[in-house]
């Protein structure tokens, strides 16, 4: 178990490095031969370095404690976000920075054309390495008696909603959803945000949604 553990932590410090592999590599290519303007290769240096940094402490971060159950509450399954929607927008990301490199360097076009293109694969850049470090940190719990969503960033946050109290249970699919074969599960319990738990980007969301109709008293005849 602890192997495993272990395993999972390295592997994921592993994609961190892949990650900031391009900045720290183009910094210091810029500053060791002087093919790029300084300001650049302190940005490049400077982004790479501080995503790393956050990138380590909240793979390091990522470990979730196990809600307390109450008595008779029976664990019916457990999901985390996947990460491949987050990998989609990574590597869409890849040709707009290419070509971007790819004006600057080698045509006379105007500076504006490829910093416009690198500012469009760094947006998805952007989105998708946010959107992995959220994923990390992110677990849903179903029981026989709650929906229960947990969020650990820097602090624990706990959103979660009596199986009783769900009024409406629904899927549905966004572009990298659908790109990735992952889709989301919504439960709510009244109006409002506060009262939603969407479960995004988890694998199999039909069975999700099947077990949660399952608890509905409704439906299950309690």
């Amino acid at each position: 178990m602890i192997f495993r553990h272990a395993l999972k932590i390295l592997g994921k410090f592993l994609i961190t490095l892949i990650i900031i592999c391009p900045f720290l590599i183009s910094g210091i290519y810029g500053f060791v031969f002087g093919d790029f303007p300084i300001w650049s290769t302190l940005m490049l240096l400077g982004f790479g370095g501080i995503l790393g940094i956050i990138g380590f402490y909240l793979t390091l971060t990522a470990v979730f404690p196990t809600p307390q159950l109450l008595n008779e509450e029976e664990q019916l399954m457990i999901r985390h976000p996947s990460m491949r929607p987050a990998y989609a927008r990574l590597i869409m990301s890849v040709p707009f920075v290419g070509i971007s490199i790819y004006l600057f360097a080698f045509t006379m076009s105007p500076y504006v054309y490829p910093f416009i293109v690198f500012l469009i694969g760094s947006f998805m850049f952007f989105k998708g390495i946010t959107r992995y470090l959220r994923n990390l940190h992110v677990t849903y719990i179903v029981t026989d008696r709650r929906v229960i969503k947990i969020f650990k960033f820097f602090m624990l946050h706990t959103d979660e909603i009596p199986v009783s109290r769900v009024i409406s249970i629904s899927e549905n699919r966004s572009f990298f959803e659908m790109l990735t074969g992952r889709g989301s599960v919504v439960v709510a319990s009244g109006i409002g945000s506060m009262q939603t738990i969407k479960m995004e980007e988890i694998d199999d969301p039909g069975p999700v949604a099947q077990t949660l109709r399952g608890q509905l008293p409704s439906l299950s005849g309690t």
